[in-house]
């Protein structure tokens, strides 16, 4: 059998596959890759990093040799679908699937999710060469996902965010990315982003074709022999496979996440996440000041990785770390909904293996104070391995010096007088960090009697100033800025839905007996006595002008609230 090499441009066999000209053979298996395959996928498109050989065959559209079947998704998109073979994909389904996917989005769940998801790239993280960060995706049924919608391509620019499903559409994608997105960034930054986004356009993929007349039977053979996955390895892949004689890499993590309580909640529940054993790897090498760099990280012999060192790295991320980091007096983490940095923990455990070496004493209030520093200056919202580093270093030598704090910390404390609290967007670490502040204060539900904490999975990040009064009294501010959320049950945040303020602090009243005890549940959201009675005279009957003030009011007083919490964490009793 002869086979001819060959390059293609991906998205090109991704756009036929929508048209039907490119299928499967009925043989193949079902589309399998989970959400976090897409986005390592996307992530290596930007990258331009290989991806694998693909496997065709191709075919007379009237005299097709087997049975085909479309591409997933393929007729649910396409209203005109009517499929005319010209390629069968023998090897390389799930990562042509995975991009027909994220570009066009079909309604179909992925694997171990009940809701289908829609795939971004944060412009601003891209331009920061953060290309893990920046790719990301969203359940269409998330209220967060529907509010980005509705607020239509105006709002997507505020927020720098780019669907994947643009870039099915090249010419009207580049109309208008010429025509608004550049314009929202400086030249130098506006010129990385749109090579980044030609690496996805233009991907050439190395194709292996076999001829027309090759026989059906021969081809399913071969298809038989063929036994890759086309999953991109990781640094985890690579370092099992290389590491073998010495551990098993991949049983000691399953094992691990089996046995292993809090681990297997960084994890998110799922086995398959091997970023969290990468992360132990990378402590691990911290420990003994090797580079976390990926480079470095694939040269990483026995001597730092073996099942001794191994088990005692994961004894001590289970009993001296993820403890703590899922202690909500602590880091006020009731959920990994709310975790913004799980690469952190790389840090933590270099610094509690050099304290079982004796090289270093732990000194827990100050990672504590690098913690909350690390998540209000959005510290690893860029590119991140030379900052852990950097961070890792600073930490050891702040154990012993006290006037000498690691730089993330005299970030925030020079910066928070000045700092705006003001993002809208709910993956950031300021975001996030604000409800772990909630937590970390022990905060009530508005109309249950019990704190948020323990119904954590049950939560939405509620608008103080309800979104809907805000639209139908016309009032235009920034009603999604994190100051005007706070986190409830769902149940209540459906019962308040629409109403004013005033209507529904009386029913809290109402609910809790006194006003003296909403204040105090309102308190730990950081409403305090001031807010409340801004609250009380935003009613029903209150004019746009007026409610536009007391919002803004209240945003601002509420800033200053919860930078008087962070500014009590960063500093401490005592200033370094």
């Amino acid at each position: 059998m002869e086979l001819e090499w060959s390059k293609k441009r991906l998205i090109e066999l991704v756009k036929k596959a929508y048209r039907g000209e490119v299928v499967l053979p009925d043989f193949q298996r079902n589309f399998v890759w989970a959400r976090n395959d897409i986005e390592e996928l996307i992530c290596s498109l930007l990258e331009r990093m290989f991806i694998g050989t693909f496997l065709i065959q191709r075919v007379n559209p009237s005299d097709v040799p087997f049975k085909v079947i479309p591409i997933e998704g393929a007729d649910q998109i396409n209203d005109n679908f009517d499929p005319k073979p010209e390629i069968i994909v023998l090897d390389g389904q799930q990562r042509i699937t995975s991009l027909f996917y994220a570009l066009y989005s079909p309604d179909i769940p992925l694997k171990n999710t009940t809701n289908p998801y829609a795939f971004f790239i944060d412009l601003r993280k891209l331009s920061e060469d953060n290309i893990e960060d920046a790719v990301f995706s969203w359940s269409k049924r998330w209220r967060e996902y529907k509010s980005l919608m509705e607020g239509g391509e105006n709002y997507l620019l505020e927020q720098k965010l780019l669907p994947l499903t643009v870039l099915a559409d090249e010419s009207s994608f580049w109309k208008s990315w010429y025509g608004k997105f550049r314009n929202l960034f400086n030249e130098n930054d506006a010129q990385k982003i749109e090579n980044y986004l030609k690496n996805v356009i233009d991907y050439q993929i190395y194709v292996l074709s076999i001829p027309l007349t090759e026989k059906p039977e021969e081809i399913a053979i071969l298809f038989e022999r063929i036994n890759r996955t086309g999953i991109k390895l990781s640094i985890f892949d690579l370092l099992t496979a290389r590491l073998y004689k010495f551990i098993n890499l991949r049983t000691e993590w399953e094992k691990a996440f089996n046995e292993k309580y809090w681990l297997k909640r960084i994890a998110a529940n799922d086995i398959k996440n091997t970023k969290i054993p990468y992360y132990i790897i990378q402590g691990l090498a911290l420990s003994e000041d090797r580079s976390i760099k990926a480079r470095e990280m694939i040269k990483i012999d026995s001597k730092i990785l073996n099942k001794t060192s191994w088990e005692k790295a994961i004894e001590i991320l289970e009993n001296k770390i993820l403890n703590r980091l899922f202690d909500i007096s602590e880091c006020g983490i009731a959920d990994n909904r709310w975790l913004s940095y799980p690469s952190m923990i790389s840090i933590w455990l270099g610094l509690f293996l050099k304290a079982e070496k004796g090289e270093v004493h732990i000194d827990i209030t100050k990672i504590n104070k690098w913690y909350w520093g690390v998540i209000f200056t959005e510290r690893y919202s860029g590119s991140t391995e030379t900052k852990q580093t950097k961070d890792f270093k600073d930490l050891v030598s702040w154990m012993t010096d006290s006037d000498n704090p690691p730089e993330v910390i005299r970030d925030i404390r020079n910066k928070l007088d000045i700092m705006k609290i003001d993002t809208k967007y709910p993956g950031s670490s300021i975001y996030k960090g604000v409800f772990n502040l909630l937590f970390r204060k022990g905060a009530w539900d508005f109309y249950e009697k019990d704190k948020i904490q323990f119904s954590a999975k049950d939560l939405e990040d509620h608008h103080i100033f309800p979104k809907k009064f805000l639209e139908n009294k016309n009032v235009k501010v920034e009603r999604d800025v994190v100051l005007n959320r706070t986190l409830i049950l769902s149940s209540t945040n459906r019962k308040i839905s629409r109403k004013a303020p005033s209507t529904y602090i009386n029913e809290m009243m109402t609910i809790h007996g006194s006003e003296e005890k909403v204040k105090e549940i309102l308190e730990k959201h950081f409403i305090n006595e001031e807010m409340f009675e801004i609250l009380k005279s935003v009613r029903e009957d209150s004019t746009p002008d007026e409610i536009k003030g007391k919002f803004e009011q209240f945003t601002a007083l509420r800033e200053n609230l919860i930078k008087d919490e962070i500014r009590k964490l960063v500093n401490g009793k005592h200033s370094e």
